[in-house]
């Protein structure tokens, strides 16, 4: 199956999630993903502003602010396919763009490099258990990691993990997927089979 019809079958079936199992799901991978902060000595951890289906960002955002983490949310610049991650300190500092998306206000912000970023939670639609991905057809965060050398790791419903996804060689896989059920060690699972 191609990419776009797995990105379509996949979507398909995260938009026909009900409302309880979707926050039961955001809920609980939340609280794998702040066990999993509180281990780490990542202090400035860069992730999107989520709208559904994707795993609810919202209240995982506010516990970082809560712990003293710095949050970084990505700007895109469609011309060119790139972004730039900006502080956040509040919610106001979002604007809404292009495709209703919230981003931040660069007025209201401050923009850090990729050496500032300890840790990227990088977006998707399906994943396979060695970290490949597919994301939402863009390729913004393929280009931005070519330059990000910190931990990067998803946030997936379990059933977005798949046996096997397409990949070209400009992929970049994740080195975790934290699921509700689980949390994958892509980084091992790939270096098993070299």
């Amino acid at each position: 199956m191609t990419k776009k019809l797995t990105r379509n079958a996949m979507r398909e079936k995260l938009t026909a999630l009900d409302e309880m199992t979707y926050t039961n799901y955001s809920r609980q991978i939340e609280e794998q993903f702040l066990r999993y902060i509180a281990s780490s000595d990542a202090s400035t951890i860069a992730l999107t502003i989520s709208s559904f289906p994707e795993v609810n960002t919202w209240g995982i955002i506010k516990q970082l602010w809560v712990i003293g983490k710095n949050v970084v949310v990505p700007k895109c610049k469609p011309s060119d396919k790139s972004m730039i991650f900006y502080q956040i300190q509040n919610f106001d500092q979002l604007e809404r763009v292009y495709m209703h998306l919230l981003e931040p206000n660069p007025l209201l912000t401050k923009a850090f490099t990729p050496q500032e970023i300890d840790l990227i939670v990088v977006p998707g639609i399906v994943y396979n258990e060695k970290g490949y991905r597919i994301g939402f057809g863009g390729g913004y965060y393929d280009r931005f990691l070519m330059n990000y050398h910190g931990d990067t790791l998803s946030l997936a419903f379990q059933m977005q993990v798949v046996e096997d996804v397409e990949t070209n060689v400009f992929d970049l896989p994740v080195d975790k997927i934290i699921t509700q059920n689980e949390i994958l060690l892509c980084k091992q699972n790939r270096e098993k089979d070299e």
